[in-house]
C-alpha cells in the first residue's frame, strides 16, 4: 500500500491572512500546515518530488499538476508567519497558535523525509474560505 499523505485545511488565522491546516499521513496527524491565503494553491492532487531548492539550497518537498507547473516552485518548508514567510508555498510546524506555526524546522525535516516515500499529496478543504 502506497503511504497517503493528505493535507485538510481547517481554518483561518486571527487575522484572516492565512489558512491553517493539518497534514495528515495514513489518517494520521503528523503536522500543523500555514499558507498564505492571497496565494494558495487549489484543492486537488499534486505530485509530490523531493529536489533541491534553489532559494532553500537543500532538499525539500515539490508539488505541482496540471494547474500548478513545477517551474511555480511550490514547496513544503519551514515558516511561521503565512504573509511573510509564504509566496504560494505549504509552511508547516510542530504546534501553532491563532496567528502562526512554531516549532518549524522539526516539522520540514520530518516532512522532507516522509515525501522520499510519499509521491502524492490530497489537498481538500472540508470548509468555505468564505467565513
Amino acid at each position: 500500500m502506497k503511504p497517503e499523505l493528505v493535507l485538510i485545511r481547517t481554518g483561518l488565522t486571527e487575522d484572516k491572512k492565512g489558512v491553517f491546516g493539518e497534514l495528515c499521513l495514513n489518517n494520521h496527524f503528523i503536522c500543523w500546515t500555514l499558507e498564505n491565503r492571497s496565494k494558495l494553491i487549489p484543492v486537488g492532487g499534486y505530485c509530490v518530488k523531493n529536489s533541491q531548492s534553489p532559494k532553500f539550497k537543500r532538499e525539500l518537498p515539490l508539488l505541482y499538476n496540471k494547474s500548478v507547473p513545477s517551474s511555480r516552485g511550490i514547496r513544503i518548508h519551514v515558516g511561521n508567519d503565512a504573509v511573510k514567510d509564504s509566496r504560494g508555498c505549504v509552511l508547516v510546524g510542530m504546534m501553532r497558535d491563532e496567528k502562526k506555526l512554531m516549532e518549524s524546522a522539526p516539522a520540514e525535516t520530518m516532512v522532507a523525509m516522509l515525501c522520499r516515500n510519499c509521491d502524492y499529496l490530497l489537498i481538500v478543504e472540508p470548509y468555505s474560505l468564505t467565513n
